[in-house]
């Protein structure tokens, strides 16, 4: 099974046919910058940049766009980042679910807003949409616990910052390859009858 199909067939078992990714953002704290230090200061109060990630059902990371001050709204940061330009490209016709937070884009799903007058279809693909979001957040998780520096980063230049983040995804992605292959080895060992 080539690793689309293997994709595609986990979301639509999922509910969510047609999707390759699920994206999101996550902020990274950092030291109060020396230049323009209220633009990083984000919603919650502390100094960060933005990750806006989007990773697959195997929590491997598929496209990465840092630097976006921790202040920008994540969908300010999308249109900002290059895969808002090759959106269409990547997808071509499969999708990447978001929150409410990204805009409603042809390969960009998000959310109906509820306003107390969803129909039953709207609530359920609202439903579907939140169930699978879980695997972005498990992504950030996985990458801050196997690389603690990310709860808070000390490097003192911004560009700094930016390619460790990058360079932290890369190690991320290749741990992460090394589980799906030591998993595969497990379940084929079980497998195997015993002469």
């Amino acid at each position: 099974m080539t690793e689309q199909v293997d994709i595609e067939t986990h979301f639509a078992n999922n509910g969510f046919p047609g999707v390759i990714g699920i994206i999101d953002g996550t902020h990274i704290k950092i030291d109060k910058p020396s230049q323009d230090p209220d633009s990083y200061l984000n919603r919650k109060h502390f100094y960060s940049i933005q990750a806006q990630i989007v990773c697959d059902h195997r929590r491997k990371i598929r496209d990465i766009f840092v630097g976006s001050p921790g202040s920008v709204h994540n969908s300010r940061a999308f249109r900002s980042s290059p895969l808002c330009e090759t959106l269409a490209e990547k997808c071509g016709n499969f999708y990447i679910p978001g929150d409410s937070g990204y805009p409603c884009l042809r390969h960009l799903l998000t959310p109906f807003r509820d306003h107390g007058n969803l129909t039953r279809r709207q609530q359920n693909y609202n439903y579907k949409l939140a169930r699978n979001r879980y695997i972005i957040e498990h992504c950030f998780g996985i990458l801050k616990q196997k690389i603690r520096q990310l709860y808070l980063l000390k490097l003192g230049k911004i560009e700094d910052i930016v390619n460790f983040i990058r360079a932290c995804c890369v190690l991320h992605n290749f741990a992460i390859e090394d589980d799906i292959e030591l998993q595969e080895n497990i379940d084929n060992d079980v497998l195997m009858p015993i002469v």
